[in-house]
């Protein structure tokens, strides 16, 4: 149980939720931000890769700042960061303006998705936190789910506005219950130390095993977000769907997704963390595939591009964990920089594809399609390449050949980032 001297797990859980679901709420207006703006859609699609940008840089340094400085006033700092953004993206009167305001909103929104969880290792047992993790992740996975669905429907019953006029209510709010009720939980400050942690990075990125591992997690990661930047776009332009046929049709991945993690939790002790690493992957490249074929041989429909993507959520329900839970595992001493380089990647890699994809012609949903197929098969091969990876020269240990008690050890952390 969380105790009386911090704020109650319903908070943490607010301000851990309020990133993504930024992130994901003002998906489905992409298309109509292009018409706001009359500009391309390519220049649109930084609304949502600058926010992954922002997401990636700002994780790096809230924890080690906040290890210094406090989680309160950091917190407090993140939250007035984001209300800030989302005030000037609610009033932007250019693409430019929204686009800034969309980067401060990012590094601020990212606030509570690292201090949430540091928070509740300050004040919890090993074994009450493993279950307050649990909690917060559940609403990591959640506020993406029903995200997309109000934000589509606000779009199209008021206008793109009304999205960021709900988050900046509910950021606002979320400031006045940090200040008010929490206190401050680290209570041993300890020095801003830049070059170490330039140092656990460069050892992290000379191990075979580690380098694999988060580069599979983030293909698949980036396979993921290459959809949702292209898809809203695919329905409107092609399909001739309003916002909320998107706002419908993404909640299929994302209980996919949930019921990956769901099997990923069941199976783990009898499959082994292996096994289910790489039968996860494996599904999700069969399923990008199945996407192809069904594009290709009976035509774009919204069916054919989120029926196989639901089942490429599954596998990555399955896949994400084990090697989030790996990933840590190669230097424990170092878990908390292994997890930030990872959450970094998983994002900038993210954010590559979506601009990638924003540059590609939409005429039928092709590229769509080849850029999705494409990152899933490269987690595939980064993968195995982790696999066969020898034991590093730093003393990091072969994780995906130890006993699956490592490996379910860390699976709660492993989820938070899937």
């Amino acid at each position: 149980m969380i105790g009386k001297r911090t704020p109650s797990l319903a908070l943490l859980v607010l301000v851990t939720a309020i990133g993504p679901a930024a992130l994901h709420m003002p998906v489905p207006s992409l298309p109509l931000l292009a018409v706001a703006f009359d500009s391309p859609p390519g220049a649109v699609q930084l609304v949502l890769t600058l926010f992954l940008a922002g997401i990636a840089g700002a994780q790096l340094l809230y924890g080690p700042v906040s290890d210094r400085f406090g989680r309160r006033p950091v917190l407090l700092f993140g939250l007035a960061l984001f209300l800030l953004g989302t005030v000037l993206c609610g009033l932007a009167w250019s693409l430019s303006a929204l686009i800034v305001g969309r980067v401060l909103q990012a590094c601020g929104g990212c606030a509570g998705m690292v201090l949430g969880r540091a928070i509740i290792s300050d004040v919890c047992e090993r074994e009450a936190a493993a279950s307050a993790i649990a909690t917060v992740t559940m609403a990591m996975a959640l506020a993406p789910s029903v995200s997309p669905a109000i934000g589509a429907y606000l779009a199209e019953w008021i206008g793109w506005r009304a999205d960021f006029a709900l988050l900046g209510a509910l950021g606002a709010a979320l400031l006045v219950l940090v200040g008010l009720h929490l206190r401050e939980t680290h209570r041993n400050a300890i020095p801003l130390d830049l070059r170490g942690m330039a140092g656990s990075f460069a050892i992290l990125l000379r191990s075979p095993a580690f380098v694999g591992l988060a580069l599979s997690s983030a293909c698949t990661t980036a396979s993921w977000y290459t959809f949702t930047a292209s898809a809203p776009y695919l329905l409107s332009e092609l399909l001739r769907q309003p916002p909320s046929t998107y706002g419908l049709m993404i909640l299929l991945p994302m209980a996919a997704y949930v019921l990956g993690n769901a099997v990923a939790a069941r199976c783990a002790v009898r499959l082994g963390s292996v096994r289910l690493f790489v039968w996860g992957v494996a599904l999700s490249v069969a399923a990008g595939a199945a996407m192809a074929l069904w594009c290709l041989g009976l035509g774009l429909t919204a069916w054919a591009v989120f029926v196989p993507m639901a089942l490429s959520s599954v596998g990555n329900g399955m896949s994400q964990p084990p090697a989030m839970a790996a990933g840590l595992s190669v230097y424990p001493r170092i878990a908390g920089a292994a997890s930030g380089l990872i959450g970094f990647l998983q994002m900038m890699i993210a954010a590559l594809g979506t601009m990638l994809v924003g540059e590609l012609p939409r005429a039928d949903g092709f590229w769509t399609v080849v850029v999705v197929d494409a990152f899933l098969l490269l987690a595939l091969l980064f993968g195995i390449a982790a696999l066969r990876a020898p034991r590093g020269r730093f003393g990091g240990v072969p994780v995906l050949a130890a006993p699956d008690s490592r490996v379910r050890s860390t699976g709660d952390v492993g989820r938070d980032a899937a």
